[in-house]
């Protein structure tokens, strides 16, 4: 690769959003990094964090121990995973116009930057929280003039990357005999068994599974014959999911405003069953110079987090896909869902539905007694509210007669049910009053 670097002395020039309020970079003397809104728009992922993703030096997000589950949150640090003690971490303070707050609850094409504090100078601000670095989230103002109307949308696809390949089913009971044979124990697969993988690999044999004579079920495992890819049949390919994003700004020399809403629709990999996120947005801010020494600037932001799942859907199930014999079925000869197979547990076996709610609102008054001296007087509440929903539902599989009968849902009792239901409430309040004074 021949790679010629363009020269860019304007850079220094762009104003930085620091703690105790903005400054051009070449006046910037701790270490600050910054992302603009034209980068965040640019990319079509569910929140604000992956967005981030590469595009500040020092700035690491990593997949945590939900993994890519759809409400799932990255872990973020600043400078290393490092931490002080038990007990404490080494995330760093967000602040959202102020107020502290989620990353992935904020529309990312309502951002107008980001600001990383990356030094341990942030501290000298914002104290002891500060101690693991500050991430600084402006959100969009209006600006004077003629009602501009913005539109975003996109449609993606998402498929699974790193998957493994399966080896064929009979291919698996060689493999599995051999193992056996050096551990001085007896194949599990019979020849027999071997000659009906051949014969419904080669199209001569239909049947996956043979029956139990004396109890009448399906036998998995060394009494099936199937040749089925356990991650192609439990992951979906190229998944479609979509957002969109609408805004109306404007105003005059003495107010501006700004309104958005948003709507994303995020669909997981699921086959079996339905893993859904869904994120609505609604935000106002509004601008107004009462007088030449007096500013006012009220700002409300309402956030709907839906996210829904199979109850069955556990760190579990994805361990036992890569487990599972290539040999069984997904579904046994009469078209039912096999017996510990999870099909069962995963399409009929319960929902967890969780909503979440937060409301904020801010107000902000600016007095300027005298030039380049102002005094900032802020206020903000935000109320978060959050319902989660569990149930288990009983789960049957069907003999070879077709009759149904229960099966445990997860290892407890056949004919297990449940629910659990969960609500919180939050009442948060922030102030913040501080002067500054500049002058060149």
């Amino acid at each position: 690769l021949h790679i010629t670097m363009k020269e860019d002395a304007e850079v220094l020039d762009e104003v930085v959003i620091v703690g105790y309020g903005s400054q051009k970079k070449v006046n910037v003397t701790g270490a600050v990094g910054m992302v603009n809104s034209e980068v965040l728009e640019a990319r079509p992922v569910q929140n604000v964090s992956q967005a981030l993703q590469g595009v500040v030096p020092g700035l690491n997000l990593s997949v945590g121990n939900s993994g890519g589950a759809l409400d799932s949150s990255m872990s973020i640090n600043i400078r290393g995973a490092g931490t002080i003690g038990d007990g404490s971490g080494s995330s760093p303070l967000i602040l959202i116009d102020g107020i502290e707050g989620d990353l992935n609850s904020v529309n990312p094409n309502d951002i107008e930057n980001v600001s990383v504090l990356k030094d341990a100078a942030s501290a000298s601000i914002y104290g002891a929280r500060a101690a693991f670095g500050v991430i600084l989230v402006t959100t969009k103002s209006g600006k004077s003039g003629k009602a501009k109307v913005s539109y975003n949308g996109n449609v993606r696809f998402s498929d699974a990357l790193c998957v493994p390949e399966m080896m064929d089913s009979y291919q698996f009971a060689l493999y599995f005999n051999r193992a056996a044979e050096n551990a001085g124990d007896s194949g599990p697969f019979s020849q027999e068994a071997l000659d009906r993988i051949l014969a419904y690999q080669a199209g001569t044999l239909k049947e996956t599974m043979t029956m139990n004579e004396q109890t009448r079920k399906w036998q998995a495992y060394g009494g099936a014959n199937a040749n089925t890819d356990w991650f192609k049949e439990f992951y979906n390919d190229w998944v479609p999911s979509q957002e969109h994003s609408l805004s109306i700004s404007g105003g005059s020399e003495k107010t501006q405003y700004t309104i958005s809403g948003s709507f994303l629709d995020q669909n997981g990999l699921l086959r079996h069953g339905s893993d859904n996120f869904q994120r609505y947005t609604m935000n106002g801010k509004i601008t107004s110079q009462i007088a030449d020494w007096f500013t006012v600037t009220y700002s409300t932001k309402w956030t709907r987090e839906d996210f829904d799942r199979p109850s069955y859907l556990t760190g579990l199930f994805f361990h036992n896909i890569a487990r599972r014999w290539p040999t069984n079925p997904a579904y046994d000869p009469n078209g039912h869902p096999v017996d510990g197979m999870e099909i069962e547990q995963l399409e009929n076996g319960g929902k967890q539905i969780n909503q979440k709610d937060l409301n904020t609102q801010q107000l902000q008054f600016i007095f300027e007694p005298i030039k380049n001296w102002r005094i900032n007087v802020e206020g903000s509440l935000r109320t978060t509210n959050t319902n989660e929903h569990w149930d288990v539902l009983p789960v049957y599989a069907y003999n070879a007669d077709n009759e149904p009968y229960l099966i445990s849902w997860n290892g407890g009792a056949l004919g297990l049910s449940q629910v659990n239901e969960y609500s919180y409430k939050e009442n948060y309040y922030t102030t913040n009053i501080y002067s500054d004074y500049f002058k060149q």
